[in-house]
């Protein structure tokens, strides 16, 4: 399918590849939205670990069309770097003239000109080995049945336009969701068994980046104190503890002040919400994740995942490094499914070619 790419996509997909060889962590077409309203795709969202305590978000802005109107777009960047709250932005052009790159330096946004794009050699190579982003999703949507039943491309492109966001405990929080979704579907739709487990391992990848994102001050804390603080992010969310306290005293204060009863209501609901906060198994995710081995390869663990998840020729995670096991296995623990069961799946069509896999399918 690469052949049949058009020039923008074959020009995302060769950027990708250029970002994914220079270390960084790719995304391709994260949706950004506010307040409900689809606002833009991010064409390429980057994420780097240059040290234990220092990580990097870019966003990058791709325009190959004949007039690129590169100043208009260095304008566009900017201002989304600063929605998005990226640390640095990217504009790639097909445009040459130095006055585009001079603006790009005023406003502190690099410029990749016509000059560098032209030197990307070999646009096509790395699809040899990987899927682009557009036959993963025909992958993934080739069920007769896909939109009525679950709409897996539409899930993806949720988990996707989280990373805009931002990686936080919240976010992380939602991509679990939508990864328990992945393996339920793994385990009860057999024919799209390595379909939903490429979706699983997507999700799998992000939750690596959140939880890295969110460990980035905790280098050097003890273990232990690692552990607590996943396991309450995992349950209270970016606030913590204290700050989901002061939000449920202040919907409950409002319960008690103006229904019958109140108080009496109040004393329930609030029961009922710690209930429902201790009955999540955050220590599970609190313990693994805060081992030191764990956090120092949650950045691989991520780039490894969404290789699994994108490989031409589909790859089961039984035959994956032993932290991509070890951390989908966490998280099978903290959904309650049965590790042995769920090895079972997609192996049987594992190393399957993928064209042959899709079509057989249909």
């Amino acid at each position: 399918m690469a052949n049949t790419l058009s020039k923008g996509p074959l020009l995302e997909e060769a950027l990708r590849a250029y970002f994914m060889k220079a270390g960084y962590f790719v995304v391709r077409g994260a949706p950004f939205t506010y307040e409900g309203f689809d606002v833009t795709d991010v064409d390429c969202w980057l994420y780097g670990r240059a040290s234990s305590v220092s990580r990097e978000i870019a966003i990058v802005d791709i325009k190959g069309k004949r007039t690129p109107q590169a100043i208009e777009r260095i304008f566009w960047v900017a201002g989304l770097q600063r929605a998005i709250s990226a640390t640095r932005a990217i504009v790639a052009t097909t445009d040459k003239r130095p006055e585009v790159k001079d603006f790009g330096r005023r406003l502190d946004v690099l410029v990749l000109d016509g000059t560098f794009l032209g030197k990307l050699e070999g646009r096509e190579a790395h699809l040899q080995n990987r899927l682009s982003d557009e036959e993963f999703f025909e992958v993934i949507s080739s069920g007769a049945f896909d939109k009525l039943d679950g709409n897996w491309k539409g899930v993806v492109k949720t988990a996707k336009s989280l990373l805009c966001a931002g990686p936080s405990f919240d976010t992380c929080i939602e991509w679990i969701s939508l990864g328990r979704y992945f393996a339920d579907q793994a385990l009860t739709r057999t024919a799209q068994a390595s379909s939903a487990l490429r979706c699983l391992y997507t999700i799998c990848s992000y939750v690596a980046i959140g939880v890295d994102y969110e460990l980035r001050d905790l280098s050097f804390s003890e273990s232990s104190e690692r552990s607590r603080i996943i396991a309450e992010g995992f349950t209270y969310g970016s606030k913590g503890r204290t700050g989901m306290k002061k939000l449920v005293d202040l919907s409950i204060g409002l319960v008690a002040e103006y229904a019958n009863q109140g108080q009496a209501i109040a004393n329930q609901v609030r029961a009922k919400v710690q209930a429902s906060l201790d009955d999540i198994p955050a220590a599970i995710l609190g313990e693994y994740f805060g081992r030191r081995d764990v956090l120092g390869s949650l950045f691989q663990t991520a780039r490894e995942f969404e290789e699994l998840a994108m490989a031409r020729k589909f790859r089961h995670h039984g035959e994956a490094s032993v932290e991509v096991r070890a951390m989908l296995g966490c998280l099978l623990d903290y959904w309650g499914i049965d590790r042995s069961y769920f090895a079972l799946r997609g192996q049987e069509q594992g190393g399957s070619d993928l064209l042959t896999e899709n079509s057989s399918s249909n």
